[in-house]
């Protein structure tokens, strides 16, 4: 045997094997787990397709794949003791029983087991970010929709009002010249896809670097007012007659309004982790920064 192809042999030894096993065994039988969950679903909701029915998008996938790198960016492992073990195994536990639960338990046991590491405590923020927009996020919006609703109601009516004349706004109703109006009802509002900007922000600061800088916030914020602003003009399109309403609610513009709202997080956030990367260091802001 070619030496190389015995060293790398060599390699993969049983300790190899479990350190790992450890590290990345739990998130990936949870992200199996999620799915089995998805099945169920989709036993029950059939017409649901099975990322709708996982409650996941592209944001979380994206999100799912930064915590598997920053997984492997831990650098050196050392040999699993026997809590690292048992720790383990409670992950996968919980996680058979509710795959949100074992996503805060991981994150809860990868900031404990973290001891000062950075890198530790970066892929514990993306996984309980995850499972914040899993579990949270859902009852947030169950709870606040009417008021969501509206707020971005009285956004599109005030634009409308300012632009158009002879057109009203009362409550959640937009209506304008011609007998065209449109209700702004709890699919319409923009929490969604703020939160799941959120989501795209905190996944790739992350793969940026391991520390949050005092900037990214407003890169936080510029992302949340980027997808507010094109849901805005979204509805306000729909709110002009019968056949914008068509092309922005059900047709291609529906499309189009998911690929740039998708983009634009993903451009801000992505940018603004450099930029404040970049600024933090070596720029004029690295003092504000420290």
């Amino acid at each position: 045997m070619p030496a190389a192809a015995r060293a790398l042999f060599n390699r993969f030894t049983w300790p190899w094997l479990l350190t790992h096993l450890i590290v990345f065994g739990p998130a990936a039988l949870l992200l199996i787990f999620r799915f089995h969950e998805a099945a169920i679903d989709m036993d029950a909701l059939p017409e649901r397709d099975v990322l709708h029915a996982m409650h996941i998008d592209a944001f979380q996938l994206l999100a799912w794949g930064v915590a598997f790198c920053l997984l492997g960016r831990l650098g050196p492992l050392r040999q699993p003791n026997a809590v690292d073990i048992a720790s383990a195994i409670m992950v996968c536990s919980i996680g058979a029983i509710s795959s949100a639960a074992g996503l805060a338990t991981l994150s809860l046991f990868l900031t404990i087991t973290s001891s000062g590491d950075v890198r530790r405590l970066a892929a514990a923020t993306v996984f309980a970010a995850l499972f914040v927009q899993q579990a949270i996020i859902p009852i947030l919006y169950d709870l606040l929709v009417p008021t969501l609703a509206h707020l971005d109601a009285m956004l599109v009516g005030s634009v409308v009002e300012l632009t158009i004349n002879g057109s009203t706004w009362q409550g959640n109703t937009i209506s304008v010249p011609g007998d065209h109006a449109i209700e702004v009802v709890a699919g319409c509002c923009s929490f969604r896809n703020v939160s799941l900007a959120a989501l795209c922000w905190i996944a790739l600061t992350k793969l940026e670097r391991p520390e949050w800088q005092r900037l990214d916030i407003v890169v936080l914020i510029v992302a949340a007012g980027c997808q507010i602003a094109l849901n805005v003009v979204r509805i306000y399109f729909m709110a002009l007659s019968d056949n914008m309403y068509l092309y922005w609610h059900t047709g291609m513009g529906a499309h189009i309004f998911a690929i740039v709202a998708s983009v634009g997080a993903v451009l801000i956030s992505a940018f603004g982790a450099r930029f404040v990367s970049l600024h933090s260091v070596n720029g004029p802001l690295a003092a504000a920064s420290a």
